[in-house]
C-alpha cells in the first residue's frame, strides 16, 4: 500500500516545488518595479533642483547685469538722449550796464529758476526752458544820460519775469565714457514782466550827496515841495507813483528779451540716468549769469 502511494507523493512534491519556483520571479519582478520608481522619483527630484538652481543664477545674471548697466555712461553718437530736470542761476546785472543808457543805477543780482528739456544728437544739444526771474531791487537813483542834476529819482523795483528760452549747445566729448563733456553754444528767448516800477522825485539831504547812495536823498512831496529846483513839476513822480507799461505810453517793458552769447558748460553724467551740468554766460541784457542744473535722462 505504500508503495503504491508513494509515486503519488512524490509527484505532489514536484508539483509543489514547481508551483514555487514559478511564484519566485513575480515577486523578484515586483521588487524591480518599485525599485525602478524610486529611482524615477530621485532622478526628477534632481532635475527639479537643478532648474530651480539655473532659474536662480539666471536671475541673479540678469540682476547683475542691470546694476552693471546702470554704470555704462557711453553715448552713441547717432542716438538721441532727452532729459527732464530743474535749473537755476544767478545774472549779475552789473551798475556799468546802467551807465550805457543812464547815470546812476546799481549793480542788481537777478535768482532765476525753472524747468527745462533737452535733447541731443551728434553732440549738438538744444535746451527748453521755462524760468522765473526776479529783477526786484530796492532803492537806487537814477536819471537820463542827458538830464540835468535836479532830474535825478528814486527807482524801486519789484518786478519779476517769466522767461521761455532755447539754447544751442555744441558737446565737446572729455573721455570715451561721456561722464564729463564741455558744451559751448548760446542762447535767446523772449519774457513777460510782472509787478511794478515805482518813481520818485528826490532832493539831496546834505550838500554834495552822492547819487550812487540812495540815503543821502530825500523824497519830494510834490510839485516845489520843497522848492529848491530839484521838486519840479515836470512830471507827477511823487509818492506811490508807479511807471505805466510801454502799452500805456510809459517806459515799463511788457516784454524783454534774453540774448545769452556765449555760454559756456559744463556736463557730467554719473550714472546712465542722471546728468549735472554748470553754466557761466554773458547775456547782453542781464549780464553775467552762473547756473546748476540737474536731470533725468529718459
Amino acid at each position: 500500500m505504500l508503495r503504491k502511494k508513494a509515486p503519488l507523493a512524490l509527484l505532489a512534491s514536484l508539483l509543489l516545488v514547481g508551483s514555487n519556483a514559478l511564484a519566485q520571479p513575480s515577486e523578484d519582478g515586483a521588487e524591480d518595479k518599485e525599485t525602478s520608481k524610486n529611482e524615477d522619483a530621485a532622478s526628477s527630484e534632481k532635475s527639479s533642483d537643478e532648474k530651480t538652481e539655473t532659474t536662480e543664477k539666471t536671475e541673479k545674471t540678469e540682476e547683475a547685469g542691470k546694476e552693471s548697466d546702470i554704470w555704462d555712461t557711453r553715448e552713441d553718437p547717432k542716438k538721441a538722449y532727452r532729459y527732464l530736470g530743474l535749473r537755476f542761476r544767478d545774472a549779475i546785472i552789473p551798475r556799468a550796464i546802467f551807465g550805457i543808457f543812464a547815470e546812476g543805477g546799481a549793480t542788481v543780482n537777478v535768482p532765476m529758476g525753472g524747468i527745462e528739456f533737452g535733447t541731443r544728437r551728434d553732440n549738438l544739444e538744444l535746451v527748453f526752458s521755462l524760468s522765473y526771474a526776479d529783477y526786484s531791487k530796492g532803492d537806487m537813483l537814477f536819471k537820463g544820460k542827458n538830464e540835468a542834476p535836479e532830474a535825478i529819482e528814486r527807482v524801486q523795483s519789484d518786478l519779476g519775469i517769466i522767461f521761455g528760452k532755447i539754447e544751442i549747445l555744441y558737446d565737446i566729448p572729455l573721455d570715451t565714457k561721456s561722464r564729463l563733456t564741455l558744451q559751448i553754444g548760446g542762447g535767446v528767448g523772449v519774457g513777460g514782466v510782472l509787478g511794478n516800477l515805482k518813481r520818485r522825485q528826490v532832493y539831496p539831504s546834505t550838500a554834495g550827496a552822492d547819487p550812487g547812495d540812495p540815503t543821502q536823498w530825500t523824497d519830494c512831496d510834490g510839485p516845489s515841495d520843497p522848492a529848491n529846483g530839484y521838486c519840479d513839476n515836470d512830471n507827477n513822480h511823487f509818492g506811490e507813483y508807479s511807471e505805466p507799461s510801454w502799452a500805456n505810453g510809459g517806459s515799463k517793458p511788457f516784454i524783454f528779451p534774453w540774448i545769452a552769447l556765449p555760454q559756456v558748460s559744463l556736463r557730467y553724467k554719473p550714472i546712465k540716468y542722471l546728468q549735472a551740468r554748470a553754466d557761466v554766460g554773458f547775456a547782453i541784457t542781464s549780464g553775467v549769469y552762473f547756473g546748476l542744473g540737474v536731470g533725468y535722462i529718459l
